[in-house]
């Protein structure tokens, strides 16, 4: 078999043996390859198991895998596995065969998860057995469309997860009262066109299940520009949920720890995301092995997980920006409510951090209330760590010299 699979990808451009090695090995026929078809709402609409003696796609009748929609030529694309691989060969469509995005030329091997664009319908790839269910509606002519514009950024996701191009920004954290920086939050941007925000890379992530790896990754290069920021600075990373309750979470973290051995790491969890006691207890041994704080983050958006809070204590809590936004209106009883609530806090040992802080009058309040620290556009926006290395050395010229033998 391993010699067929050679002489297979050394002659992809002639798809007519890929189809003569295929079909003369038995094994093949057990192939697990699934196409997975997506709808506008990230539904699965259809299954459709790949058979090892290849199919076609495309509109007409006559293909394995029928397609009705307008943008689908009469014969698209074909598809063959051999062994545990999957290859693709556009067949002169119209609008093409796209794989994360880039538009193939000629035979092509794809794997686990990539995005596949036949025309406009987007196919996910899975190695798992499903039923097939292939829709059978078609027209006679096909329409000329433009890529999909989710398909141009399945390239730039790649890139960004390979190359990296993660460009990690910080927000600081003070203390309240001296408004001295105890630490950054780092925050994912990229300098991908079309992903430069979060909310853009994560969409993407989580359409080529991602989320994780993305999340880990946002993490070390995160650390890898703090270094460069603050060495002795403090850093506060973000999880996504997609990794709460898993064991990799916990094995990443063994990873991080070892390649950022001095760092002073704060790992926030968002509280909305915690559902398990007993792996929440678990992650915070862990953390204390590995000298990581932990920090509950949004406290308050959701449901202020308050058993939680009494049974597995985080080193910082971080309410959510609902409590500051609005505070200056606020009456009497509503801020005693929350006097009570961070006295209960402090009670745990527990470090309180206001988030969404944005004017002087919300600092001056948080203040008076007993919030011992804050965050927002009042103490600074998200920033690259040059942006702050250029600000404190702009500091340190302006503040003056100690006078000689004072």
């Amino acid at each position: 078999m391993t010699d067929r699979l050679q002489t297979a990808k050394s002659a992809l451009l002639d798809f007519s043996r890929l189809r003569d090695i295929c079909s003369s090995d038995s094994a093949a026929d057990e192939c697990t390859w699934t196409l997975v078809r997506c709808s506008d709402s990230e539904g699965d609409e259809q299954h459709t198991k790949v058979t090892a003696g290849g199919f076609t796609v495309g509109r007409r009748l006559g293909n394995d895998l029928c397609l009705g929609h307008l943008t689908v030529s009469g014969y698209h694309t074909r598809i063959f596995a051999i062994e545990d691989q999957l290859f693709l060969e556009d067949i002169g469509s119209t609008n093409g065969t796209l794989v994360n995005g880039r538009r193939i030329a000629a035979v092509e091997s794809i794997n686990n998860g990539d995005v596949v664009h036949f025309g406009q319908v987007r196919f996910v790839v899975r190695k798992t057995q499903s039923h097939e269910a292939a829709s059978r509606d078609f027209r006679a002519e096909t329409y000329e469309a433009c890529v999909p514009e989710d398909a141009v950024l399945y390239e730039g996701f790649d890139r960004l997860l390979n190359r990296p191009d993660i460009d990690p920004y910080f927000q600081p954290i003070v203390t309240l009262g001296d408004v001295k920086t105890a630490g950054y939050e780092a925050l994912v941007r990229s300098r991908v066109k079309g992903l430069e925000t979060p909310d853009k890379i994560f969409r993407i992530a989580a359409q080529r299940s991602s989320e994780i790896q993305l999340s880990e990754l946002c993490r070390s290069e995160g650390l890898l520009s703090g270094l460069r920021l603050d060495p002795l600075g403090c850093f506060y990373l973000n999880t996504h949920a997609a990794e709460l309750e898993t064991p990799r979470l916990l094995e990443s973290l063994k990873e991080l720890r070892f390649n950022f051995p001095a760092l002073a790491i704060v790992l926030e969890i968002h509280e909305a995301a915690i559902t398990s006691i007993r792996y929440l207890t678990e992650l915070a041994a862990l953390l204390k092995d590995l000298d990581i704080e932990l920090a509950y983050d949004d406290f308050g958006a959701g449901q202020a997980r308050l058993v939680e809070l009494f049974q597995v204590p985080p080193r910082y809590l971080k309410f959510d920006i609902s409590f500051v936004r609005g505070m200056e209106n606020a009456s009497r009883p509503h801020r005693a409510s929350i006097r009570a609530l961070l006295n209960m806090v402090h009670e745990l040992d527990v470090t309180s951090i206001a988030e969404g802080v944005e004017t002087q009058t919300q600092a001056d309040i948080c203040t008076e209330l007993g919030f011992d620290m804050a965050q927002g556009y009042f103490f600074g926006r998200p920033q690259p760590q040059q942006y702050w290395r250029d600000a404190e050395q702009a500091a340190n010229k302006t503040t003056p010299m100690p006078t000689p033998g004072a």
